[in-house]
């Protein structure tokens, strides 16, 4: 994964889109299925290597990166699945975050081809910051009408939908039918379940159902704990074993049946003290300079800069942000190509900022917007370090 040693980008580390990225994983995925993608396989897993398995899962743990694994085994912990199984560090995409990573399991797209670039995306052509899979504003407030072309709007890519096999999306609780689900590929088998337990057993009915076949698996509550507690929170811990338990369980029901199992996460988190995050909306002067809210997340955040306003603005970033923070201009990030291969999507640059706030460190930034609360959470993510870019990759043939 390139470490960036000049420039304004200078410490941070890109995404390692020559050929040992999740675009790459997914188009060697793709590919082994029958289907087409314009990017090249992965180094590490190529298509022909997992071509004649009759059933091929990958499974996507949220926010389970490299060297927090690497944490976990160095304490005895996994001992049953993760320690049991060798495994490769590949890279996520930037923005290292959910709302990008899993548009590129959903499609095999990268951020550069499909556009969702943070949890909170600026939508210039409907005048808000949306929450972006949950379909709200920023507020909470429904984004679009009832009945509205959330696919005709996004216009997003899937090169997975050109895969020959049965496609599955086997998801926890609601999210195979929020109304994003509809945004990339049109899964035709979609099938929740409530825990780990139901995960297994929902991923070992489907793989037995004969045929040829193909399911993106996901689990987000890892990620969910460690954004509310921290990511060496003791209940972190518990449950990293309990997904170890039942990712065991689900390598042994699997077994003979030559399956193959890739197991991986979207991206990493970095530990945060509420001392270290800033809020944006506290720095003096910082918003009369801005068009709209900031969008982002916790580790990047886009800034849409008043005309007027850029050397202002740059006062106040030396001031107040310079020790925490990196300011680059969006279009230095499109031409360093960080968000990937691909022809650019057609809102992808009105949807970066003007100029973008990296953080740096152990550092973090919120938004709050006015009359709500604040929001910290210690675990964060979206930046470009290399605990949140790098992942593990594990690949069972069973």
């Amino acid at each position: 994964m390139p470490l960036l040693r000049e420039g304004p980008l200078a410490g941070c580390y890109l995404p390692d889109y020559g050929g040992g990225s999740i675009v790459e994983l997914l188009a060697s995925i793709i590919r082994s299925r029958g289907g087409s993608s314009p990017h090249a396989d992965l180094a590490a897993l190529p298509a022909s290597r997992i071509a004649g398995a009759p059933c091929l899962l990958y499974l996507v743990i949220d926010g389970l990166g490299l060297a927090q694994l690497r944490r976990h085994l160095e304490r005895g912990q996994g001992r049953r699945f993760f320690a049991a199984h060798n495994h490769v560090g590949i890279s996520t995409v930037f923005p290292a975050t959910t709302a990008a990573a899993v548009t590129t399991f959903d499609t095999g797209a990268s951020p550069a081809e499909h556009g969702i670039l943070s949890w909170y995306l600026h939508l210039p052509d409907h005048g808000c910051i949306a929450t972006v899979l949950r379909t709200t504003t920023r507020i909470g407030t429904p984004l679009f009408p009832e009945g509205y072309d959330l696919q005709a709007y996004y216009q997003v890519p899937s090169y997975l939908a050109s895969a020959r096999d049965h496609l599955g999306l086997l998801s926890w609780g609601e999210i195979p039918r929020v109304p994003f689900a509809e945004v990339g590929t049109r899964w035709p088998d979609r099938r929740s379940y409530p825990d780990l337990d139901g995960l297994v057993a929902t991923t070992l009915a489907f793989a037995y159902e004969g045929g040829r076949r193909l399911a993106y698996v996901y689990w987000p509550r890892y990620d969910g704990l460690c954004h509310e507690k921290g990511c060496e929170h003791p209940e972190v811990d518990a449950h990293f074993e309990l997904i170890d338990a039942a990712l065991a369980q689900l390598v042994d029901g699997l077994a003979g049946s030559g399956t193959v199992l890739c197991v991986l996460a979207d991206h990493g988190l970095v530990d945060v003290a509420p001392e270290r995050c800033i809020d944006l909306a506290r720095v003096p002067g910082l918003m009369s300079c801005l068009a709209t809210a900031p969008a982002g997340d916790q580790r990047q955040m886009s800034l849409f800069v008043r005309p007027r306003k850029l050397a202002e603005l740059e006062r106040i970033f030396t001031d107040h942000l310079a020790e925490a923070t990196t300011m680059v201009a969006g279009e230095e990030l499109l031409a360093a190509g960080v968000f990937g291969p691909g022809i650019h999507h057609p809102a992808l640059a009105q949807r970066l900022g003007d100029v973008v706030l990296l953080a740096k460190d152990d550092h973090a930034m919120v938004h709050t917007p006015p009359g709500m609360a604040p929001v910290f959470m210690p675990g964060s993510h979206g930046g470009m370090s290399e605990a949140e870019l790098r992942i593990p990759l594990f690949t069972i043939a069973t």
